[in-house]
């Protein structure tokens, strides 16, 4: 990141599938995630990437996860929130895959208080 980064707009981490590193709570993702993969929060990148390039991904389904990592779209929703309220944190949400949200609810879930939010206080920038 550190010789490129700022030709980079983000990048979309997959944050599932990583073993024991779960990414399962708002501490984990957001704050701390420990276990083999610590300092790869969102909050805590190591490599100097800033958060605001850091968009979390999730799997829609616990089928589309291969073992870790899955977590309700509501809850994710009210955890991106929280990010956006307590570390300005807008990167965005993305899930993997898209066939298993075809109606675009989980998306919505998860993302549709940040989109209000930047929206209304233009700061997303």
């Amino acid at each position: 990141h550190q010789k490129v980064g700022n030709t980079i707009d983000f990048y979309n981490v997959q944050f599932y599938n990583q073993g024991t590193t779960k990414y399962d709570t708002f501490q984990t993702l957001f704050e701390q995630s420990g276990s083999v993969f610590s300092g790869t929060s969102s909050k805590n990148s190591q490599g100097g990437v800033p958060s605001k390039k850091l968009v979390v991904g999730k799997p829609v389904n616990t089928s589309d996860a291969a073992n870790t990592g899955w977590v309700d779209h509501t809850q994710l929703g009210s955890w991106i929130a929280k990010a956006y309220s307590q570390y300005h944190w807008y990167a965005g949400v993305m899930y993997w895959q898209y066939s298993s949200d075809a109606t675009g609810n989980a998306i919505k879930a998860s993302a549709g208080y940040l989109k209000e939010q930047c929206a209304i206080n233009k700061n997303c920038v």
